[in-house]
């Protein structure tokens, strides 16, 4: 081979031509990333069952998911603790795991809580857990006001679910996440003199405004040819419809309603979940991944152009 390149030149150009032509194409297509890939084989699952001894706990959902748990033969091991209100379960995957089965076997792992939870008590929400904590976000976005003094946390939140879903739709992004997350709720404070006046308890308010959103059928008319689904127009929308429904007749005929004996507002749902800030004011943050074997330069451009074009989407 190396006579033949001596002899022929041109074999030799071209040999080198090749070299240089599969180098450069190499250099537009190889993957570069800012950071490693980590591959994650933990995960922690956290139930609350809320007033709960350790011993119940323990026997009433620790038990019950660890029983769930052991029928997936990919789980290495498993550790649990039980404390006053809360479960708390570690998994590690078998570390001879094949990356394709990797995904499938967190899909049983989902199944799997989701088979343990419906033997739990009455008031126990479903298992959470999360396997995609390892790994750093590519890119972070801040979503703020322009001054702290005009901040509505439902605006910043609307607005950072909007980006994290346009971003969702970008070629080549893996994950995406909120922090600082602002959740709203209708908050219903009752005058506990005027409940006590009217002989009732505040259970008789939480009855009256779950049975006053209608989301269920509440009939059916039957007819010689026809049979129609009777469904009442009640389903709570705003602050007024709450505060209309009733709660009670008296004898004079009169009706006192939701708004008669409690303050209805809106409000942010407290205790908050985590708390963001950015430049000294409250902000969303919106944090974007990259798959695998891409070139975060070129990903990282298409994000810039992305978060440009919604930039201009954003109110004042």
């Amino acid at each position: 081979m190396l006579t033949l390149f001596y002899r022929e030149w041109r074999v030799f150009a071209l040999a080198v031509s090749i070299i240089i032509v599969s180098g450069l194409g190499a250099l537009n297509t190889i993957g570069r990333q800012e950071d490693p890939t980590l591959t994650n084989l933990f995960t922690t699952i956290l139930t609350p069952f809320p007033g709960a001894s350790p011993a119940r706990v323990e026997s009433l959902v620790t038990e019950k998911i660890e029983d769930e748990l052991k029928k997936i033969s990919e789980i290495e091991e498993i550790r649990s603790t039980s404390r006053q209100g809360i479960s708390v379960v570690t998994v590690e995957l078998s570390q001879f795991l094949e990356k394709e089965r990797l995904e499938t076997t967190w899909s049983e792992i989902r199944d799997a809580l989701s088979d343990a939870a419906r033997n739990f008590p009455a008031g126990v929400p479903d298992p959470e857990f999360d396997n995609d904590k390892f790994g750093a976000h590519t890119a972070i976005s801040v979503i703020s006001p322009n001054t702290a003094d005009y901040y509505v946390p439902s605006q910043i939140q609307r607005q950072a679910e909007l980006l994290r879903d346009r971003l969702r739709g970008l070629p080549g992004t893996k994950l995406v996440r909120i922090f600082g997350e602002q959740f709203e709720e209708v908050s219903v404070t009752i005058d506990a003199r005027r409940l006590g006046d009217l002989g009732l308890n505040p259970n008789a308010v939480v009855a009256a405004i779950r049975s006053g959103d209608s989301k269920v059928r509440a009939g059916q008319l039957r007819g010689e040819t026809n049979n129609f689904l009777l469904e009442i127009d009640g389903e709570i929308t705003s602050l007024e419809r709450v505060r209309r429904i009733p709660v009670i007749s008296t004898p004079d005929g009169s009706i006192v309603r939701v708004g008669d004996i409690a303050k209805v507002e809106r409000s942010v749902r407290e205790p908050l979940s985590s708390i963001g800030y950015a430049d000294g004011k409250p902000a969303i943050f919106v944090g974007a991944i990259m798959d695998e074997g891409l070139q975060v330069d070129t990903w990282m451009d298409r994000l810039r152009l992305e978060t440009a074009a919604f930039e201009r989407t954003l109110p004042d």
